[in-house]
């Protein structure tokens, strides 16, 4: 197992870490940046700590993590980071207005360049950190943007790409289509016909995080010259689903959920359900009409599971869980194959 230092934060959706298809490069942004180290206790962790704007390169030689570049100011409070298809560029997402969508150009040694930034126009209902774009992600051929605007709506863009390969500007394709109650993450299908978010659903009170109810993967047709975007099917998953993955061949989906994880360890709730066990739920997805159908669910110790992702073969799954409720890992992450 080989480390290095990646300063990173827990207050975005778990988009803040993406490697090359070569697996040579990996990089990370900075959503929130540090409190010194006498600091606490904080009000807020969403609001006490000061903004991030640093994105790390790494390089994956031999099985070891190199440090490479670091740019130091990529705009506010990255909110993701995203290799393009293409290999040429990184997208990045930032909380200033105008420049909301950042593409960072990479060398052939996979080095990040100075960054420029697209005016995205987003279809905000209010301007604050939780009602901004929060993860974009690239169609297959790197034509197609879809945005997550607010956690509410979907907004899709056609990107205008130069001779280098690298986006310049973006276009609004057709309007934005609400669905679900509280989105976090999404992938396109290996195609590109579908585009695939999970929706945590509650988060609004505590009473909302206590009686936490499934949450679900919706599946949307990408609008069309004859079509508006549209759902296509949708299932329900675990409590607190963030984490979304797609087999390389299209066909399976993997979810990964907190369920009730994230409650405090306070003597009331010792025995409240769901606490110290996480959810992973696979589902077959049709490629063709975009149904998904579930094939399993396994409950496994952990908490706070942040993402999971399929080997390249389909047939294993690595799930990224923040520690243990209680025993010797309860102060170490872990991966669960």
């Amino acid at each position: 197992v080989a480390t290095a230092a990646a300063p990173n934060s827990v207050v975005s959706w778990p988009q803040i870490v993406d490697v090359s298809a070569d697996g040579r490069h990996a990089y990370v942004v900075e959503t929130r940046g540090s409190l010194g180290q006498s600091v606490e206790e904080v009000d807020s962790a969403y609001t006490a700590f000061p903004d991030g704007t640093s994105l790390r390169a790494y390089d994956i030689v031999d099985g070891q993590l190199n440090e490479g570049a670091l740019l130091d100011d990529v705009g506010p409070n990255p909110q993701f980071v995203e290799v393009s298809p293409n290999g040429r560029f990184l997208l990045i997402g930032t909380e200033a207005d105008g420049r909301e969508l950042g593409i960072i150009p990479l060398d052939e040694d996979g080095r990040p360049k100075t960054p420029s930034f697209i005016n995205l126009d987003p279809p905000y209902e209010e301007i604050d950190a939780e009602k901004r774009v929060r993860v974009a992600h690239l169609s297959p051929d790197g034509r197609t943007l879809a945005v997550n605007v607010g956690n509410v709506r979907i907004q899709f863009y056609d990107l205008i790409i130069n001779d280098s390969g690298i986006p310049v500007r973006a276009e609004h394709k057709g309007n934005p289509i609400e669905v679900g109650v509280r989105l976090a993450v999404g992938r396109w299908t290996p195609d590109g016909r579908f585009f695939l978010l999970t929706d945590v659903i509650g988060y609004d009170s505590s009473l909302t995080m206590l009686m936490q109810r499934g949450g679900q993967v919706h599946v949307i047709a990408p609008p069309t010259s004859e079509k508006s975007a549209r759902l296509i099917d949708s299932s329900r998953v675990g409590r607190f689903a963030e984490g979304l993955e797609i087999s390389d061949d299209g066909t399976r989906v993997a979810s990964i959920a907190m369920e009730r994880t994230y409650l405090p360890e306070l003597v009331f709730l010792e025995t409240w359900p769901r606490r110290r066990t996480y959810l992973l739920t696979l589902l077959s997805l049709n490629p063709e009409t975009g149904e998904l159908t579930e094939l399993d669910r396994v409950h496994a110790a952990g908490v706070l599971p942040e993402d999971v992702i399929f080997d390249e073969t389909g047939t294993n799954l690595a799930v990224a869980t923040f520690h243990c409720r209680k025993g010797p890992d309860r102060q170490r992450g872990f991966i669960d194959f």
